[in-house]
């Protein structure tokens, strides 16, 4: 079937034609458009000298064959109909899998934000009541835990105990923020 002295001839003979007419083009279409058809005009050539004419003629009886017989044989469409089952059955089992997985998440996070907001306002209204206590002996409700305290100079309990060196001298908390309160006042920002 594949014999070389028949192939030598047309693969020269396309080659011939597409020079011509790569010569044609660079005259009326300009250098790229001759350069271009020069380049696929060479190509039947380069095939028949590499030896590529027999392999794309065994490539090509193969596919004749199986297409051939693809198109005759009920094997191969039922091959084909299980094919298109697995095109099928495979993405949706994986949406199916995806939408199990959301609603997994979905009930989890709703169980778990429900334990923690009972056990955050419960946790939260007695560190509410202990932080109100703590140094006035007022008691404090849940609205004053969020809400940062004022502190006002030479109002309540603004000094307390300290032993700094030894001794049990009282000391004002805010004293070691002079230094930058006095900063502030110089730039105006206080």
């Amino acid at each position: 079937m594949y014999d070389d002295a028949t192939w030598f001839p047309v693969c020269a003979g396309l080659s011939a034609l597409g020079v011509v007419a790569a010569f044609f083009a660079f005259r009326r279409r300009g250098a790229a458009a001759g350069i271009r058809l020069f380049g696929w005009a060479v190509l039947p050539m380069a095939i028949y000298l590499t030896g590529m004419v027999r392999l794309l003629w065994t490539v090509g009886a193969a596919l004749v064959k199986w297409v051939s017989g693809f198109v005759f044989s009920p094997y191969v469409w039922s091959g084909l109909a299980l094919f298109g089952v697995a095109a099928i059955c495979l993405p949706v089992a994986a949406a199916m899998r995806r939408r199990q997985a959301a609603r997994a998440g979905e009930v989890e996070t709703g169980r778990a934000s429900t334990g923690t907001r009972a056990g955050s306002g419960a946790v939260g209204s007695s560190a509410a009541g202990t932080a109100g206590t703590a140094g006035s002996g007022r008691t404090g409700t849940a609205k004053d835990a969020g809400k940062p305290k004022q502190v006002e100079q030479g109002k309540g309990p603004a000094k307390r105990q300290g032993t700094k060196g030894g001794k049990g001298k009282e000391e004002d908390p805010l004293a070691e923020f002079e230094d930058i309160d006095e900063i502030l006042k110089r730039r105006g920002i206080s």
